[in-house]
């Protein structure tokens, strides 16, 4: 079963590089046909020329997007939550975040996470200590 399960990960890992290739060939076919436009045409500043130019550069750059999105999701994963919460950790009577005003919030409160186990701002941290605090009704 592993070793399904192993050529199965092999298979996929060579087709996302046979798309990697794929879509960074094409990324450099346009960009050819931007350059060629660039070159051969008589006047660059025509409406003509500046629409294969651009219209040659915006396929390139979606091309480009395929990759760069799948290695930033990779980075991200492979930073496990573990890691972010100990390296959110603050130090003993330090924030780790600077307050955004002089009476934000104090310097030794604990870092407080939200669902996804990102730590909170300090200007939210404010907001939900003013909350919990009981109301005083004035006369």
């Amino acid at each position: 079963m592993t070793e399904a399960l192993k050529m199965e990960g092999s298979s996929v890992k060579s087709e996302e590089k046979l798309l990697y290739l794929v879509c960074v060939l094409m990324a450099l076919l346009f960009f050819g046909l931007a350059g060629l436009n660039y070159f051969s045409a008589g006047s660059l500043f025509s409406i003509d020329s500046l629409f294969f130019t651009t219209v040659a550069g915006m396929m390139a750059l979606l091309f480009l997007l395929v990759p760069a999105l799948s290695l930033r999701a990779q980075k991200k994963a492979a930073q496990s939550p573990e890691t972010r919460s100990a390296a959110a950790a603050p130090l003993p009577g330090r924030s780790t975040t600077p307050a955004l005003r002089s009476g934000a919030v104090p310097g030794n409160t604990p870092v407080l996470n939200d669902a996804r186990g990102r730590p909170v701002p300090p200007d939210v941290r404010k907001m939900m200590e003013q909350m919990k605090e009981p109301e005083t009704k004035s006369s």
